[in-house]
Formats: structure tokens, sequence, C-alpha cells
């Protein structure tokens, strides 16, 4: 009998940049086994990182999961493991403001998300410029 265990979902998420820029945006992808994955964005501070708790992320992706019924699975059961990292590019911050303005009053965003996002889309980034490292703690 074959049995598969499920990775347990991280307590924190801890994000690390080089170089260190204030207010860079990065996308945290969690893969799931099955639908779709789930995205959340940090901005890191003056030293390159941020933390994020896995209560916190939960709470978003429980809400993700409430508005968008069909397209998630519950990341406690269906996390694989693998979270990436990547520093958002001008066209992906212009997405996210413009879905943040079609989200608005639907979904929650965390507090400060809105002025970080558009600090960085005004202020522009290149993912090439930087180097991304991302650790899960259990």
């Amino acid at each position: 009998m074959n049995l598969t265990t499920t990775p347990m979902f991280p307590t924190r998420v801890i994000v690390r940049t080089k170089p260190a820029a204030k207010g860079l945006a990065v996308d945290l992808c969690f893969e799931m086994k099955r639908k779709n994955s789930f995205h959340y964005t940090v901005f890191v501070n003056a030293s390159g990182t941020v933390e994020v708790s896995g209560s916190e992320l939960l709470n978003t992706f429980e809400e993700d999961r409430a508005v968008f019924l069909m397209d998630y699975a519950d990341p406690r059961t269906g996390f694989t493991g693998r979270i990436s990292a990547k520093v958002l590019g001008a066209v992906e911050l212009e997405r996210a403001v413009q879905a943040l303005e079609m989200f608005r009053g639907k979904v929650s965003f965390p507090s400060g998300y809105e002025e970080n996002l558009r600090a960085a889309a005004a202020r522009g980034q290149s993912p090439d410029d930087y180097a991304v490292e991302v650790e899960a703690v259990q």
C-alpha cells in the first residue's frame, strides 16, 4: 500500500532579496496538488526581508476560496510543499493594481497593500535586477 503524505503548511515564510530595496514587490506562489496555485504579494523592508505568518496566508487563501469556490483546493491538504518567489515586473504590477481596483470591497487586502503596490508600480522594478530566496519554517 502506497501512502502519500501532504507537506505541512508553513507556520511562517521568510523572503530575502538581494540587493535590498525597500518596498520591492515579490510574488509568492504556493503550489497545490490540484486546481490553482495560491499567490500572495509581499513587500520587503529596507534590509530586503519580509516575514509573513502561515495563519495570515491561510486566512487570505480561505477568503480566495470563498470567492472563487471552483478554482482553489484547501491549502492545508493540497499544498505540495513548493513555494516559489519572484520579483514582480512592470506589467505584473499594473495587473495587480487593476485587480486591486476590480476586487476592492469584495476581498480584503493586507494593511498597507494598496500604498505599497502603487509605490512599487510608480517606482518600477526589474525582476532581472534581484535575487530572491524564500524560506518556509515549519
